[in-house]
């Protein structure tokens, strides 16, 4: 005996499939590239260390008496990053039923290690041996084109001292 699955079925079926389809691929190539940029990451902060060292950096509030200067300058650099379609569709899920947004967390990872990075870049181009009272901040950039749709990145502004021994 053949049975007929009904109509309404197969368009309830293939629409959940469709609706969940687009979050799931665009999180899917969303981790892949943030991997993929965490991995090149990786490799540059190897070299940078390597060139400038990882003790050349400090963020204190103390006053420093010891650090002997032949000249210093402002060091800036910044950096905006944002979350894929997918990871948004997720924190906003996470964000209705409770949970970690691990998404977020690795934007932030990301976007802090990075502009870091690039200080160290900037401060080695200039000839600074070191850099005192760095200071990173991060803002959240949200861009509202209507009422419904909402994409929101994330600034990451970093500054310190470099000092030229």
């Amino acid at each position: 005996m053949d049975e007929v699955v009904p109509i309404w079925l197969v368009w309830t079926i293939v629409s959940i499939v469709v609706t969940f389809a687009f979050p799931v691929i665009s999180w899917a190539l969303g981790r892949w590239y943030q991997d993929s940029l965490l991995n090149k990451l990786d490799v540059a902060e190897k070299n940078q260390m390597a060139a400038f060292g990882a003790d050349q950096i400090s963020s204190t509030s103390n006053k420093v008496s010891s650090l002997s200067a032949q000249s210093s300058v402002l060091l800036h650099t910044s950096i905006v990053v944002g979350p894929s379609m997918g990871q948004m569709f997720f924190m906003w899920s996470k964000s209705v039923f409770g949970g970690r947004l691990h998404s977020y967390d690795v934007v932030i990872s990301y976007g802090r290690r990075e502009v870091v990075r690039r200080l160290q870049e900037q401060a080695t181009q200039l000839g600074c041996s070191s850099i005192t009272n760095l200071r990173i901040q991060t803002s959240t950039v949200t861009f509202a084109k209507n009422s419904k749709g909402r994409t929101s990145s994330l600034e990451f502004l970093a500054y310190g001292t470099g000092i030229r021994k």
